[in-house]
């Protein structure tokens, strides 16, 4: 970064080193820490969140390691793709190792398939570029390559890959489960040397599986992959694997020696992948974008990764793009480029958890709060479920991005951490996941409000305040729970989403001899409700109910319904007092009966 920086530096989503170079793209230099993870691994395990840039970590060290396969002695590509990095200052590390091996480097990240049979075939695809790059060795003598041209057949649709049961075919199957095994034999006995093996996002085919229901298969098969590519194989010098989460190491890194995970809670490399605080204010510099310092730092820091400080390079990379592609750089506001990424799917099924105690902790996150929680290990990619218990969700929310450990925090025992929602961008992610999951587009949540409608022109009270008692339960608030307004604007929002148009409801206007709370009226049967809310703050429902007889009280005595009654020819009248996460509800009829 020694020049000043435009728009033009700015490419989003290139994943590859050498591309990035060679378009003079933005590059944050990261390569002061390839010596350690080269020399100071065997087999190493890398996780972080999504879009913090693994693939193209994964890319740099492929670029860095990588030899001129038809010249050996050449290694003019790494040293002009390397220059003026900070690795070449490091000239012992990079005459062992730049340009010297060769390496096996593919990531899974686009393997997908709605059933088992498409992930199968997107691994082919994978496997078959590889053979495609690696073709020469045909040419080799003395080297068994037919299952290069295999693996092209079992792509190009000229061999099966299923039986006609529908089940793996079984030498085939072998043939993708031994490939990057057979590969790194053969790239072994082509140079005398053993090649680096690298595989970017391991765990997305496992997650894709869950999603779609074939994961039983598909971890037989991922399984069997690493397994053959690095369980006592003396033809790989050394692996770099990468993903979001750690499956257990005796369900699928069986018997594989030497190996290490490098988390986001581990010290080691924490600064490695991501974008440190000091290479964020040093970008933001270069770019004379100083004056969003503190704006960017708000909305994409908060990663808390072994006590490194790191932001989102995805996040903050866009924003310093389209800052400089806008027409006043320095006066342009941050946006939510992580949403975009991704569904949040994990958000809206923990927000659709049963669980009163798990939603309060959901609450208390999205309020700012911390929560403690147990950190899971997962055996398997986790199934999750509106069942799925909280501290699973947050475990998974942990190695996802979605909440982060805080720094400096101690957890009350072992295998537990600390967590909360790292910055604005994210809190956001859940605080339109509540906006949506809460309103007329959530068929479940429209048809609780017009039941709720429905019960308050019946005059139901008891069927009134079961129904606010279950959505309330039910309910996150993108505010602070309980404060002035919240119940009124709950109500109000339930009741808005089935009116017919917005002269329906009528809220804090002057009726009689003051303000009611709330109206919501009904032409086409004439009727109208009038609604008093209290905040109570005692538990005992006896005095709770008392606070509902205030407040129909209220409306009696300030004539509240005045305006009504020309128009309509049924009024209702209730008293709602609410406590915490719960109400108590008074209809007038339903008070007369009571002072009888």
């Amino acid at each position: 970064m020694n020049e000043s920086l435009t728009v033009r530096n700015f490419v989003a989503g290139i994943e590859d080193f050498e591309e990035l170079i060679s378009e003079k793209v933005i590059y944050i230099d990261k390569t002061s820490y390839l010596e350690d993870l080269i020399k100071r691994s065997h087999v190493a395990l890398i996780l972080r969140p999504r879009r913090f840039g693994k693939t193209l970590s994964m890319s740099t060290l492929s670029c860095f390691l990588e030899m001129n396969y038809q010249n050996p002695e050449d290694r003019s590509r790494p040293e002009r793709l390397f220059k003026d990095l900070e690795v070449s200052k490091n000239k012992a590390f990079c005459d062992e190792y730049m340009g010297r091996y060769p390496v096996i480097s593919l990531t899974f990240k686009d393997v997908e398939g709605a059933n088992f049979r498409e992930a199968v075939n997107r691994i082919i695809a994978v496997f078959a570029r590889l053979a495609r790059k690696f073709d020469f060795l045909t040419k080799k003598d003395n080297l068994d390559t037919s299952f290069l041209r295999r693996i092209r057949d079992l792509n190009d649709g000229k061999m099966p890959v299923f039986g006609s049961d529908g089940n793996f075919d079984g030498v085939n199957n072998n043939l993708i489960l031994d490939f990057l095994a057979n590969l790194s034999d053969c790239l072994n006995q082509a140079f005398n040397k053993a090649p680096f093996l690298i595989i970017d996002e391991y765990d997305v085919p496992l997650q894709k599986a869950r999603k779609h229901g074939y994961y039983d298969k598909m971890l037989i098969v991922i399984r069997g992959i690493l397994s053959s590519a690095l369980k006592s194989n003396s033809s790989i010098k050394k692996a770099f694997v990468t993903g979001c989460l750690r499956i257990a190491h005796q369900s699928i890194f069986t018997g594989v020696n030497n190996f290490k995970t490098y988390g986001i809670q581990n010290e080691f490399l924490s600064g490695f992948i991501g974008l440190t605080k000091d290479d964020t204010i040093k970008l933001l510099e270069k770019c004379g974008l100083e004056s969003c310092i503190s704006d960017v730092s708000e909305w994409y820091d908060g990663y808390n990764f072994a006590g490194n400080d790191m932001l989102c390079p995805w996040s903050v990379l866009n924003f310093a793009g389209d800052a400089l592609g806008s027409r006043n750089p320095a006066a342009f506001q941050p946006h939510n480029y992580w949403a975009n990424s991704s569904g949040n799917d994990i958000i809206e099924i923990c927000m659709k958890h049963p669980g009163g105690k798990d939603l309060d902790r959901l609450q208390n996150l999205m309020e700012g709060k911390t929560e403690e929680i147990a950190l899971r290990e997962f055996t398997s990619y986790p199934d999750i479920t509106s069942n799925t218990d909280f501290d699973t969700f947050a475990t998974l929310m942990l190695h996802t991005g979605y909440l982060t450990a805080v720094k400096d925090a101690v957890p009350s025992e072992k295998n537990r951490a600390v967590v909360r929602i790292p910055n604005k961008e994210i809190l956001e992610c859940f605080s339109n996941k509540v906006k949506t999951l809460f309103s007329e587009s959530n068929p479940e949540w429209k048809g609780m409000s017009q039941e709720l409608r429905e019960s308050l022109f019946a005059g139901n009270a008891a069927k009134v305040s079961e129904i606010i008692n279950k959505m309330l339960q039910a309910f996150i608030s993108v505010r602070d729970f309980g404060s002035e307004g919240f119940y009124h604007g709950f109500i109000t929002g339930v009741l808005g989403i089935t009116a017919g148009s917005p002269k329906e409801l009528k809220s804090n206007r002057e009726g009689g001899n003051g303000y009611f709370d709330l109206a919501i009226m009904d032409e086409r049967i004439s009727a109208a409700v009038i609604m008093e809310f209290k905040i109570s703050e005692r538990i005992k429902a006896s005095v709770r109910k008392k606070e509902c007889i205030e407040a129909l009280n209220q409306i009696e005595r300030n004539d509240y319904d005045c305006e009504f009654r020309d128009d309509y020819d049924t009024i209702k009248k209730f008293g709602i007092v609410f406590f915490k996460k719960t109400c108590e509800v008074m209809e007038k009829y339903q008070l007369d009966k009571t002072s009888e």
